[in-house]
C-alpha cells in the first residue's frame, strides 16, 4: 500500500506522462477487450444447443452445378432418415414467411417449417409450453412455437400467450410454445416454427431441392464414421435410382463450422491484430518507463544507499507500471462498448445478436488479467534495469548517464518490435484494401444507384389464383409509377446478391447436351418493367415488356454466359429452350443481357434466364424494385400507402436500397479492412512516437558528445546523418523482421482476399515505403535539433 500511494503521488506529479501512458494502453486494451467479447461469444462459449459437438448439417454435393453444399431434396432426406445407422435423429427444415395480422399492425415475419425431430436434434425445449408432436405433424394441425422476441413483441411476455391464437396468412394457429431468448438456428430473425407436414408425394420428391437437414450423431459415433455410413447410404440410393439427378452424394458439416464459415479465421486475425496493437502500446510503455527511470536515477541511487534492496526497488517500479496498466484497462473497458458495437456486425446470422455488457464477469476478468499481465511483464525489464542504479553511479555520472548500457539496447529492441508489428498490420490492411478495390471494380451488370427495394409476400390462402396475384402487382406498380420522383417500378421473384441459387433444369431445343453438363440455370420471374427498372444492360434483342402477357407467345431473356455457352459463334436470338420439365412448353429467346452478378461478387457466373411472371406463374415475385430520381428513402412511406390502398392487411419488409444490398455482400471484408486499417494506423503512430522518443532521448544523452563534435568542426549535415542513420538502421531491422512475419501471417487472410495474393509485392512495397517515410520524418526532427545545438552552451552546462 505504501508503494501504491507513492505511485499515485508520482502520477499526480507527472500528469502528461501519465496521460500518454494510460491513453496508449487504454486503446490497446480496449481493442482487445472488444474483440475478445466477440471471440468469447462465437468461438469459446458453446452454441445454444445440447452437446453441439454432436450436431451436423447434411447437404447434397452439387459442385458440378456450382453448389458444393446444395439444399437437399425431400426424397434424399427421407432415404437418409430410413437408411442411416449413425444418427439418433435427423430433422428437415425449410424457410417460410407469413403476414401476421390481427391484434396489432400487420407485420411480415420469417419462420421455419420443421419436422417433429427438429427440437430433439438440437436438444432445446421451449421455456414455456411445448413443441409439437409427430401426430400433429402427420395431421397438419395448425400449431406454432414462437420466438422469445415475438412473444415479447406481440404478447407482452405474458404466459397466457400459450393456447392463444395467432393469425398468419389468414390462418389461425394455436401457440403451443415459446423458445428461449438465445435460441437461434441459422437465422436469428426467425420468429416461429410450424410443422413441416410432408404429404407422401412431397416426401418422395427428388428433383426439387429446398431443405436444410440437421442430424444428431449417436453416442460413440465419430464424424468420420458417420461420413462412411452416409457413403453407404449414397451408394444404396445410386443403385435404387440410377437416373441422372435422382441420386446424390451427401456432405456432412459440423454445426459450428457451418454457422461460423470464414468468421472464425476473420476473428482470429483481428484478435492477433489487436494483440499486436497492445504489444506496441506495451513497448511504448516500457520505453517511457525506461526514460522515466533515467530521470529518477538519483532518487533510486539514494534509496539504494539508504538500504533498499534491489528486490524492493523492482517491486516499487513494477507496482507503478501495474497502476498505469490498470488505469489503462479501466479506460479500455469504457471504450470497449463502442468496439463491441462495431464487432457485432461480424456476428453471423446463425448466432444471437451480440449485446455484451461491460459488467459481464468474463469480460471484466479478461480485462483485469490483461491489464495486470501488461503491467508486470512490460514493467519488469525497466524495473530491473533501474534497480541497478547506485549512489556511486549517480555521483560519477553527474546526472547524465542512462540507467545502464542495457537500457539503450532495450529501447532499440522495443523500437524494432514496434516497427515490425506495424508493418504486419499495415500489410494486412493493404491486402484488404486491394481486395475491396478489386471487388468494387467488378462490373455488376446493372445500376444499383437510386433503387429502392422492399418485400411483399402474398399469403397463398388469400391470393390462391394467379390472376389475383397479377392484379395486385399491376395495381401496386401503377400506383407507385404515379408518385413524384419515380422513374420506373417492377416486381421480381428474387433480387441480385440475395441468393446464390434458385435454379432449375433447362434444355436447348435442337442441342444434344453433354452428359457432364449439369443443365442447371438460375431463373428469375418478373413483371414487364423489372429489367428496365434495375438498369440491366441489353446486349442484343429486347427486354421483357408489356407485350409478354398471359396469352402471348412464351419468351425468355438470357444472360451472356448462357448465350456464349450454347451459341458461341452465332446469335442466341430466336433460340428455344425448355425450363423445369422435359415435357414443358418451349420458350423463345428474345433478348440477351450482360451478366448480372446475381450470386454476389465472388461466386462464378452461371447461366441465367429471366421470364415474364405472367407466363411463369409458378415463380411468385415478392420484391418490388423502384428507381427514383431523388433519395430512395423519401419514397418509403408513399409506397407503403400505395400498397395499403391495394391491400390494407399486406405488410412490407426488407426495405433497403440496392446499394445497401450490394454493400452487404462485402460487409465482412469491409469491416475487416476498416479494423485492420485502424489498427495499422494506430500501430504506425505508436511506432513513430516510439522511434522519435528513442532518438530524442539519445540526442539528450549524447548532447556533450554532439557538442564536442560541433566544436571540433563537425557540420550540421554530418550530425544529422549520425542521428538519422541510427533511426533508419533500427527501422531497417524492424522492416526486415516485419516483412518475414507479414509474409507468413497474411496467409491467414487467404479465404477473404479477392484478386490479390497474400504475398502481393506491390502491397509490401507500398507499406514498406510508407513506414520508411514516416521513420525518416521521425528521425529528422531529433536530428535537426541536434544539428542546431550550441556547443558552448552544452559544454558550459557540463
Amino acid at each position: 500500500m505504501s508503494d501504491l500511494r507513492y505511485s499515485l503521488r508520482l502520477l499526480r506529479k507527472s500528469p502528461g506522462f501519465a496521460a500518454v501512458a494510460i491513453l496508449t494502453l487504454g486503446l490497446g486494451i480496449g481493442a482487445n477487450t472488444a474483440i475478445f467479447s466477440t471471440v468469447d461469444a462465437l468461438l469459446i462459449r458453446a452454441l445454444p444447443y445440447t452437446n453441439p459437438d454432436r450436431i451436423v448439417m447434411v447437404w447434397e454435393d452439387a459442385h458440378e452445378a456450382g453448389f458444393s453444399r446444395n439444399t437437399p431434396a425431400p426424397g434424399s432426406y427421407t432415404d437418409w432418415t430410413r437408411l442411416n445407422r449413425s444418427f439418433v435423429a435427423i430433422a428437415a427444415t425449410r424457410g417460410v414467411t407469413s403476414n401476421l395480422t390481427g391484434g396489432g399492425v400487420p407485420e411480415q415475419v420469417i419462420g421455419r417449417a420443421v419436422t417433429p425431430q427438429f427440437f430433439t436434434v438440437l436438444g432445446v425445449n421451449p421455456v414455456l409450453g411445448r413443441a409439437f408432436t409427430e401426430a400433429e405433424d402427420r395431421s397438419n394441425v395448425q400449431v406454432a412455437v414462437i420466438s422469445h422476441g415475438l412473444w415479447q413483441r406481440r404478447f407482452g411476455g405474458q404466459p397466457a400467450a400459450i393456447g392463444s391464437p395467432i393469425l398468419m396468412n389468414g390462418n389461425r394457429y394455436e401457440i403451443i410454445g415459446v423458445m428461449p431468448r438465445d435460441f437461434v438456428f441459422r437465422n436469428r430473425e426467425v420468429d416461429y416454427w410450424i410443422p413441416m407436414a410432408f404429404s407422401p408425394a412431397a416426401a418422395a420428391l427428388r428433383t426439387s431441392h429446398y431443405l436444410n437437414v440437421v442430424g444428431r450423431l449417436a453416442p460413440g459415433v465419430s464424424l468420420a464414421a458417420a461420413r462412411d455410413d452416409m457413403r453407404r447410404v449414397d451408394e444404396m440410393q445410386r443403385q435404387e435410382y440410377p437416373e441422372p439427378g435422382r441420386h446424390v452424394t451427401s456432405v456432412l458439416v459440423p454445426i459450428d463450422e457451418e454457422l461460423l464459415g470464414d468468421t472464425r479465421m476473420q476473428l482470429l486475425v483481428l484478435m492477433a491484430a489487436a494483440a499486436a496493437v497492445l504489444l506496441i502500446a506495451c513497448a511504448n510503455l516500457a520505453s517511457l518507463l525506461l526514460s522515466r527511470a533515467a530521470g529518477r536515477r538519483n532518487e533510486l541511487a539514494v534509496r539504494a544507499a539508504l538500504g533498499a534492496t534491489r528486490r524492493r526497488l523492482v517491486r516499487q517500479m513494477v507496482i507503478e507500471a501495474t497502476l498505469f496498466s490498470l488505469l489503462g484497462g479501466a479506460l479500455g473497458l469504457v471504450l470497449a462498448p463502442a468496439g463491441v458495437s462495431v464487432m457485432a456486425q461480424l456476428t453471423p446470422r446463425g448466432f444471437p445478436a451480440q449485446t455484451t455488457s461491460v459488467l459481464d464477469l468474463r469480460l471484466l476478468a479478461f480485462t483485469f488479467v490483461v491489464s495486470v499481465a501488461t503491467g508486470v511483464v512490460f514493467g519488469l525489464v525497466p524495473a530491473l534495469q533501474a534497480a541497478r542504479a547506485s549512489l556511486r553511479d549517480a555521483i560519477q555520472q553527474g546526472g547524465r548517464a542512462s540507467v545502464g548500457g542495457r537500457a539503450g539496447l532495450t529501447r532499440d529492441a522495443l523500437v524494432v518490435l514496434q516497427v515490425a508489428a506495424a508493418l504486419v498490420l499495415l500489410a494486412g490492411a493493404g491486402l484488404m484494401l486491394r481486395t475491396m478495390a478489386n471487388l468494387r471494380a467488378l462490373e455488376l451488370g446493372f445500376r444499383p444507384d437510386h433503387v429502392l427495394t422492399l418485400r411483399t409476400t402474398l399469403p397463398q390462402s388469400k391470393y390462391q389464383q394467379p390472376a389475383q396475384r397479377l392484379s395486385f402487382y399491376d395495381r401496386v406498380i401503377a400506383g407507385v409509377r404515379t408518385l413524384p420522383g419515380v422513374q420506373g417500378a417492377g416486381y421480381s421473384s428474387l433480387l441480385p446478391f440475395l441468393s446464390p441459387g434458385n435454379t432449375t433444369w433447362f434444355a436447348i431445343d435442337g442441342v444434344t447436351h453433354d452428359p457432364d453438363d449439369p443443365q442447371d440455370t438460375l431463373f428469375r420471374a418478373g413483371t414487364s418493367d423489372y429489367l428496365k427498372t434495375l438498369g440491366v444492360q441489353l446486349v442484343e434483342g429486347r427486354l421483357i415488356d408489356d407485350r409478354d402477357g398471359v396469352d402471348a407467345p412464351r419468351v425468355v431473356v438470357v444472360n451472356s454466359t448462357l448465350a456464349r455457352k450454347y451459341w458461341p459463334r452465332s446469335s442466341a436470338l430466336g433460340g428455344r429452350m425448355r425450363l423445369g420439365n422435359p415435357d414443358g412448353p418451349l420458350y423463345t429467346i428474345v433478348g440477351v443481357v450482360k451478366d448480372v452478378r446475381e450470386r454476389g461478387h465472388t461466386l462464378a457466373q452461371k447461366p441465367l434466364v429471366y421470364l415474364p411472371y405472367a407466363q411463369r406463374l409458378g415463380a411468385i415475385p415478392e420484391y418490388l424494385v423502384v428507381r427514383t430520381a431523388g433519395a430512395p428513402a423519401d419514397l418509403v412511406e408513399p409506397i407503403r400507402r400505395v400498397i395499403a390502398s391495394v391491400d390494407p392487411d399486406q405488410p412490407i419488409s426488407a426495405v433497403r436500397t440496392m446499394d445497401e444490398i450490394v454493400d452487404l455482400d462485402v460487409a465482412d471484408r469491409h469491416q475487416q479492412m476498416i479494423l485492420l486499417g485502424a489498427f495499422g494506423g494506430l500501430a504506425l503512430l505508436l511506432a513513430s512516437i516510439g522511434l522519435y522518443g528513442v532518438l530524442s532521448y539519445a540526442v539528450a544523452q549524447r548532447s556533450r558528445e554532439i557538442g564536442l563534435r560541433i566544436a571540433l568542426g563537425a557540420t550540421a549535415g554530418s550530425v544529422m546523418r549520425i542521428v538519422v542513420g541510427r533511426g533508419l538502421a533500427l527501422t531497417g531491422i524492424g522492416l526486415s523482421i516485419g516483412l518475414a512475419l507479414a509474409w507468413a501471417g497474411t496467409r491467414a487472410l487467404q479465404n477473404v482476399l479477392y484478386g490479390v495474393t497474400p504475398g502481393d509485392p506491390s502491397t509490401y512495397v507500398a507499406v514498406t515505403g510508407l513506414l520508411a517515410a514516416i521513420a525518416l520524418l521521425a528521425s529528422y526532427l531529433p536530428a535537426r535539433r541536434a544539428s542546431r545545438m550550441d556547443p558552448i552552451s552544452v559544454l558550459r552546462a557540463d
